[in-house]
């Protein structure tokens, strides 16, 4: 008897936890993009609710890029490109719907006038303060939730990051 209440506390600590059944998750490994979409989804679903409840118009898409800027400002899409690893195109689209909201501007560089650096508008200074009050919040939450977890997602996508920087993802199912 007393193995198998051992037993039990053994697969309660060490078994995954029951997910919904459907085709995504029944398709495991095969279906990863589409797990980590669906799990991207429902985290900016929540979290531009939560903007919204702070009077702020904003979405998720856009963190990185206003963060960046807010941090750095005065910063090119070049570098921004570089270090988010995004394309150039990207950045520029998404600078030009940051613009549009308001939240930052484009203004030439004074060593270089083709050169444009991205800095935080009046609005987005203004706003900073609002957004740094629910980032902190967002981080402690999402801390608690990687505390509570078995396997800690944000190690794991480390860990796959750095295999994939190795020898990038096609090359490896060549290798099959």
């Amino acid at each position: 008897m007393e193995s198998f209440v051992y037993l039990g506390k053994y697969l309660r600590n060490y078994l995954p936890i029951a997910m919904p059944e459907n085709i995504i998750n029944a398709l495991g490994g095969l279906a990863i993009g589409a797990r980590m979409r669906r799990l991207g989804d429902d985290l900016a679903r929540n979290v531009e609710r939560i903007y919204k409840e702070h009077d702020l118009d904003f979405e998720t898409r856009h963190f990185i890029l206003f963060y960046l800027v807010s941090r750095r400002n005065g910063i090119g899409i070049m570098e921004i490109a570089e270090e988010l690893s995004f394309s150039h195109p990207a950045v520029i689209h998404m600078a030009k719907e940051l613009e549009k909201k308001g939240y930052i501007e484009s203004v030439k560089s004074p060593d270089d006038s083709r050169k444009r650096l991205l800095r935080l508008s009046k609005k987005g200074q203004k706003s900073l303060p609002a957004f740094e009050k629910v980032w902190k919040k967002i981080e402690k939450l999402n801390n608690q939730l990687f505390a509570l977890q078995q396997n800690n997602l944000l190690a794991a996508l480390g860990e796959m990051e750095a295999l994939l920087d190795e020898q990038n993802y096609y090359k490896r199912f060549q290798e099959i």
